[in-house]
């Protein structure tokens, strides 16, 4: 799934009650090749800043979440709003392939809102089957189970042969790509992810990240501006995981 959600508050009364917008461009994501669907990322977001502005939402009450490329498509919006930002940005598990190594100006980074926090569920290299992106992107960044091979998936299940030819995204990416908005959601309905901080993958992989130490953080919708930097945690299988 490429699309994004909206998160907007105050839009209608001044109460502080949630509007959830979501953006539908299956169209634009499916290419018809994946480098026309990372391509594409820049117009929607483009776009998505527009609806905004056209609104006449404060930006200090917007709240963007995206998924894969939709991460992507989230940073682009949040990079039109240059005198006040978007009050937070949400990436989960961006996409890799076309964004890994390119400059920040091209990818979800840290400068396109006032909080920016990633889960990274699915950082390995391309070779090795994974399809997010390993490098930190946000203010806050939290590394599930080390970021990648979630349990409960099959870390062989996804599909590499045809992923620059993808007709339907959501049939060739992986279970542990997906499973960051999974966690979100539980995130969302009261589950409190409590995660380490971690000054690199290496410790985690050496159990060297269990103690709350300089702060810890809480991974998804309760995620704060601070303590920011690397975050650690272990989860279950099976939802609420």
């Amino acid at each position: 799934m490429r699309n994004g959600f909206i998160h907007l508050k105050n839009l209608a009364t001044s109460e502080m009650v949630p509007n959830v917008i979501a953006v539908d461009w299956r169209k634009g994501a499916k290419g018809p090749n994946y480098f026309q669907a990372a391509a594409n990322t820049r117009v929607v977001g483009a776009q998505i800043a527009t609806i905004i502005k056209t609104l006449g939402v404060d930006p200090a009450n917007v709240h963007l979440i995206g998924h894969s490329l939709g991460a992507h498509v989230a940073g682009y919006a949040g990079e039109k709003f240059l005198s006040k930002k978007i009050a937070r940005i949400t990436g989960l598990d961006p996409a890799a392939p076309q964004f890994q190594s390119y400059k920040n100006r091209v990818k979800l980074d840290p400068s396109d809102a006032t909080f920016v926090d990633v889960i990274h569920t699915d950082a390995e290299p391309l070779l090795k089957g994974g399809l997010g992106v390993v490098q930190r992107l946000g203010h806050v960044d939290f590394y599930p189970n080390g970021g990648h091979d979630m349990p409960g998936c099959n870390p062989d299940a996804v599909v590499l042969s045809n992923l620059f030819a993808i007709k339907d995204i959501t049939k060739d990416i992986s279970c542990s790509h997906l499973l960051a908005q999974e966690y979100f959601i539980a995130s969302i309905n009261d589950k409190e992810f409590l995660a380490y901080p971690c000054a690199s993958l290496a410790d985690y992989g050496k159990e060297r990240c269990t103690s709350c130490g300089s702060g810890c953080n809480h991974m998804g919708y309760d995620a704060t501006t601070s303590p920011s930097g690397r975050f650690v945690l272990d989860t279950g299988a099976k939802y609420p995981f």
